[in-house]
C-alpha cells in the first residue's frame, strides 16, 4: 500500500501549525518559569515582612527572659510568638487553638533532617535564630549559602540574630490554589492560541497554494498539447512572478509549435516539387511520350540535384541548429577568402549578367575560424545576391577593419527587399514574395545556414536596405585577437 502524499497545502498548514505549537510552548514554559519566579518572589517579600514582626516579639521575649534558654528547651514559645504576629484571621485563633489543645505540627515536634528531599515549606521551618556566640537556638541550616541574618538588639547589644531561608515552593493552600488557577488559565489560553491557528492557517493555506493548484492544472494541459492556457498574477509576490513566466512559456510553447508545423509544410511543399517534377519526366519516358535520350536524362539527374541539395541543406541546418556540426578553427586571412571566392563566382555573374566588384582593405583581415564554413557563408551570400538582383545591376562586396570586428558588407542593386521582410529574411524556409523572388529561388534555407555559420563563430549578421537599391547583409566576425 502506498504511503499518503500530503500536498502542499497540508505541508504548510502543518508547517504554521507546528510553529504555532512552538510558540505556544515556549510561552508556556517562560510564563511558568517567571510566574513561579515572581510569585516566589513576592510570598519571599511579604514573609520578610513578617519576620520583622517576628523579631520585635524575639526582642520582646529576650527583654522578658533575659535568655534565649526556654526558647531553646521549648520550641512551643516560638510557636506561640509566630501566632501573635499573624493577623486577625481564623488562622490565628486555630493556631492558638492547637497550642490550647496540644494539637502541634509532626515537623515542630520532630524537625525535618538536613538529608530529606522535600523542600521546607512553612516559615517556621525556614527559619534560624542564633545567639550572640552564632550559635543555633532554633531550626536548621541549609545548604551553602546562609540566609540574610537581622541582628536582635537589647540595650544597644547584639544579643543575637535571626534569618529566613527563601521559599523553594509553595506551601499555603491559598498560595497552591492561586498557582492551579494561573496554570489553568495558561492552558486554555494555550488551547485557545492553537484552535485559533487551525481555524486561520487551514484557510490561509488554501488560498496561498490556489496559485500552484491553477498552475498545476494548466501545465497538465501544456503537457497534453493545449497551449491556450493563461495564468492570472493576481499578486507581484513570486508566485505572480511564477505566473507571469508561466504564460511566456506556454506562449513560446505556441510559437514553437506553430513554427514547427509550418516548418513541416514548408519542407512538405519544397521536397513536392522537385518530386513531381521527376514523377512527371519519369510518367512521361514510360508512357513513351519523352524518349529516355541524354537530354531527359540531364533533366532527371538536374531534378535529382536539386533534391539533394534540398535534402542537404535541412541536414546541414539542423545538426547546425542542434550544436552536431564540428568546427575546425584557425588563423586565416578573410580578405583572401573574399578573393578566392569572387573569382570562383566570376563565371556566374558575367553568365546572368551582372558585375561583381570587390572593395577589400589592403592590411590582412585575419580572424579565426573553419575555412571550409566560412567559404560555404561567403558562397551562399553571393550566390543569393546573384540570384535575385536584375540583369545588368551591381553586386559590391567591401571588407575592412572595424575593431574589434572584420566586417563584410555584401550588397546589391534592384529590386530591393521591403522593411517587414528583412528581420524574416534568416527564418527557415522564408522567401520574399515580390520581385525579388524567382522560380528558381531556393528553398529559402541559404541565408538560414548563414546565421547559423556566423552565430557559430561568435559573429553577427544583419540585413538592411543597400544604397544601390537592393538588399545590404552586413556580416561582423571577431578579429584573430578578440575571438574566445
Amino acid at each position: 500500500m502506498e504511503p499518503m502524499k500530503l500536498t502542499i497545502q497540508y505541508k504548510l498548514f502543518l508547517c504554521m501549525l507546528a510553529a504555532a505549537l512552538a510558540v505556544v510552548a515556549y510561552m508556556a514554559v517562560v510564563i511558568q518559569w517567571s510566574f513561579d519566579r515572581g510569585f516566589l518572589e513576592y510570598i519571599d517579600t511579604q514573609e520578610q515582612e513578617h519576620l520583622q514582626r517576628l523579631l520585635v516579639e524575639l526582642e520582646s521575649y529576650y527583654k522578658e527572659k533575659q535568655s534565649w534558654q526556654g526558647l531553646k528547651d521549648n520550641p512551643l514559645e516560638l510557636l506561640q510568638l509566630h501566632a501573635h504576629t499573624l493577623p486577625e484571621s481564623l488562622k490565628r485563633e486555630r493556631i492558638i487553638a492547637m497550642l490550647k489543645e496540644g494539637k502541634l505540627p509532626d515537623w515542630l515536634l520532630s524537625p525535618s533532617p538536613q538529608s530529606s528531599k522535600e523542600p521546607p515549606r512553612h516559615p517556621l521551618m525556614r527559619l534560624i535564630i542564633l545567639d550572640q556566640n552564632q550559635r543555633l537556638i532554633f531550626g536548621r541550616r541549609q545548604g551553602t549559602e546562609p540566609p540574610h541574618l537581622i541582628p536582635l538588639q537589647y540595650r544597644n547589644r547584639q544579643v543575637g540574630a535571626v534569618g529566613l531561608y527563601s521559599p523553594r515552593s509553595f506551601s499555603e493552600d491559598h498560595q497552591l490554589l492561586f498557582v492551579r488557577q494561573q496554570k489553568l488559565a495558561l492552558l486554555l489560553v494555550g488551547l485557545a492560541a492553537i484552535f485559533i491557528t487551525i481555524g486561520l492557517s487551514l484557510p490561509l493555506a488554501y488560498h496561498l497554494t490556489k496559485p500552484i493548484r491553477s498552475l498545476s492544472q494548466a501545465a497538465r494541459k501544456l503537457i497534453s498539447g493545449d497551449f491556450s492556457p493563461r495564468l492570472k498574477p493576481g499578486s507581484k509576490d513570486e508566485l505572480g512572478q511564477l505566473s507571469h513566466d508561466f504564460n511566456r512559456l506556454a506562449e513560446t510553447l505556441a510559437f514553437n509549435e506553430t513554427q514547427r508545423k509550418l516548418w513541416i509544410s514548408d519542407i512538405a511543399h519544397e521536397l513536392r516539387t522537385p518530386l513531381t517534377g521527376l514523377q512527371g519526366e519519369i510518367e512521361a519516358v514510360q508512357d513513351g511520350i519523352r524518349q529516355a535520350d541524354e537530354q531527359t536524362l540531364a533533366r532527371l539527374h538536374q531534378g535529382v540535384m536539386r533534391l539533394r541539395r534540398l535534402v542537404e541543406d535541412l541536414n546541414d541546418l539542423s545538426r547546425s541548429e542542434l550544436g552536431l556540426v564540428s568546427y575546425f578553427r584557425e588563423e586565416m586571412d578573410l580578405g583572401r577568402l573574399l578573393l578566392d571566392e569572387l573569382e570562383t563566382q566570376q563565371h556566374a555573374a558575367a553568365k546572368v549578367g551582372l558585375e561583381l566588384k570587390l572593395v577589400s582593405s589592403p592590411a590582412p583581415l585575419v580572424v579565426v575560424g573553419d575555412g571550409q564554413r566560412l567559404q560555404q557563408l561567403i558562397a551562399n551570400l553571393l550566390i543569393n545576391s546573384l540570384k535575385f538582383t536584375d540583369q545588368g545591376g551591381l553586386v559590391e562586396v567591401t571588407a575592412s577593419h572595424q575593431p574589434p570586428w572584420v566586417e563584410v558588407r555584401i550588397e546589391d542593386s534592384p529590386p530591393g527587399v521591403p522593411g517587414q521582410a528583412l528581420p524574416k529574411l534568416f527564418d527557415h524556409l522564408y522567401r520574399v514574395e515580390a520581385s525579388r523572388n524567382r522560380a528558381m529561388g531556393g528553398a529559402g534555407l541559404g541565408l538560414a545556414i548563414c546565421r547559423q555559420i556566423v552565430l557559430a563563430h561568435e559573429g553577427s549578421i544583419t540585413a538592411g536596405h543597400s544604397p544601390l537599391g537592393g538588399l545590404k547583409i552586413t556580416v561582423r566576425l571577431p578579429e584573430a585577437g578578440e575571438a574566445s
